[in-house]
């Protein structure tokens, strides 16, 4: 943002979730004048709202009726929600006179075998096509606390034994990005008023066994890991997934064998994004697990 610019207000969705409380603690100490308006839902945990002065409105983000009472034609949007909520929010939100937004999508649009990428790419295409200027910014796989969906459980699964099964080779590349440097990259698009489209990984892709490894290091433990062919787990997932709450679909096995490695340089050329390598961010995580209690 240029000196002397005005500070518009910024519409937030998943304000509570993962990525947006961290992003927003990250805005309120580079913006702390900059009014911000959260969209949540009723079952929503709004304490660290309060605590951070954000006021909240109550709404489902699929029914534009339930929010738009609240809007004003200069907000700018930060979705850090579900993207497929922007579906029915960009074209109501342009409806009311909102020009700019900035919506975190997924580097899992560059999928091939992801069951969602071409929903997820069809979506991108149609914010790229929508009045609204729509900045894009794609996390990779997001860790760093309790609250991410992969990697603490890998955590606590190799605290507990001293074998970890891998399904293939394991030299598919990864590139995990910790939730408060995806954080900074969303909070310095937002202060900057980036353009253009970003992905917010970790600073290099790393080979799953190394990542596993690492991962067996930061709890202090020297595990080993099993090496089993892909093929026959897939198939066999394939038909286990059926039963209700089987912890592994067979999709997972493939995806596990392609390389899910992003260019950052544009982020770290417009955004000042700089990762911290893996190694430090896993210490992190289970330095905050053992605090709260899950290692």
């Amino acid at each position: 943002m240029t000196v002397g610019s005005p500070i518009f207000r910024l519409l937030m969705t998943g304000a509570t979730g993962n990525t947006g409380l961290a992003t927003l603690h990250r805005l309120r100490e580079l913006e702390p004048e900059r009014p911000i308006m959260a969209l949540v839902r009723a079952s929503s945990d709004t304490a660290a709202l309060a605590d951070l002065g954000v006021l909240w409105h109550v709404c489902d983000l699929d029914t534009p009726a339930t929010y738009l009472n609240v809007v004003r034609p200069t907000d700018v949007l930060l979705e850090t929600a579900n993207l497929r909520h922007a579906r029915s929010m960009l074209p109501a939100l342009a409806g009311v006179g909102i020009t700019r937004a900035f919506c975190v999508t997924t580097t899992g649009v560059f999928s091939k075998h992801h069951s969602y990428s071409a929903l997820y790419r069809e979506i991108e295409d149609e914010m790229r096509r929508s009045p609204l200027k729509v900045t894009l910014l794609r996390p990779s796989m997001i860790y760093g606390n309790e609250r991410d969906h992969n990697m603490h459980k890998l955590l606590r699964f190799i605290a507990r034994v001293p074998v970890y099964p891998v399904f293939g080779s394991g030299r598919a590349l990864m590139q995990p990005v910790h939730v408060d440097d995806l954080a900074e990259g969303i909070a310095q698009a937002v202060v900057r008023d980036a353009r253009g489209e970003f992905n917010l990984a970790g600073p290099r892709p790393l080979p799953y066994r190394q990542i596993v490894d690492e991962a067996f290091q930061a709890v202090g433990r020297r595990g080993a890991m099993l090496f089993i062919p892909e093929g026959p787990v897939a198939a066999l997932a394939g038909v286990l997934e059926r039963i209700p709450q089987f912890p592994v679909k067979r999709e997972q096995v493939i995806r596990l064998q392609e390389d899910k490695a992003f260019d950052i340089s544009a982020s770290q050329r417009e955004l000042g994004y700089a990762p911290r390598p893996f190694t430090v961010g896993i210490a992190q995580e289970v330095a905050r697990l053992r605090q709260v209690g899950l290692l």
